[in-house]
């Protein structure tokens, strides 16, 4: 017995693409770029671009919970938006996908877009061309395993507590190298 039911994405969420714009300002409405992600999706908080609050829409203004998808390039991967990084718009190399949040949870469908899976969907549909992307049908027919929102909870938690552990085994890694450094320098001196 199955404790999923297999849906599109069409049937839990929207989707549009991102705002595009050539006018970069010093302050204002932070706009997001696949360089401020590392390859997990992961915020580096290296915000350096930002549009003029009236050069945007409200409609482009990501609320709390939108999901931003990587839609072309090299490397794909999700990051769901949290308010507390501030007033921030996507820019257009990214899907802005809106839940159902009464089907599915946000996090959730972060956690599955990320996954191995998933990228490797992804880089199956792009590939061939040299510049590989995710057309909005294909994204539209992608599947996911839609548990009770309950276990989806779970997942999140299992998610999030997975990735706080890789950050602190990167930084042990740093650590570990800066000392091996200072070792190394004493030694050779």
């Amino acid at each position: 017995m199955k404790n999923y039911e297999k849906v599109k994405l069409r049937d839990i969420a929207s989707f549009t693409f991102g705002f595009h714009t050539s006018e970069i300002e010093k302050e204002g409405v932070i706009y997001l770029q696949a360089r401020n992600f590392n390859e997990d999706g992961q915020f580096l908080k290296n915000v350096d671009y930002f549009i003029a609050k009236d050069k945007t829409k409200e409609d482009h203004i990501l609320k709390d919970g939108d999901i931003l998808l990587v839609g072309k390039g090299m490397r794909f991967f999700a990051h769901c938006y949290k308010k507390e990084m501030g007033e921030a718009v996507a820019s257009s190399i990214f899907y802005v996908i809106k839940t159902n949040r009464e089907a599915v949870l946000p996090d959730y469908l972060t956690c599955i877009l990320n996954h191995t899976k998933s990228h490797n969907y992804f880089n199956s549909i792009g590939a061939g061309s040299s510049i590989p992307s995710i057309r909005k049908n294909e994204l539209a027919d992608f599947e996911i395993n839609l548990p009770s929102l309950q276990v989806q909870h779970k997942i999140v938690e299992m998610y999030d507590l997975h990735n706080k552990e890789i950050q602190l085994l990167e930084q042990l890694k740093e650590k570990k190298q800066v000392r091996f450094n200072q070792l190394i320098n004493e030694i050779t001196k």
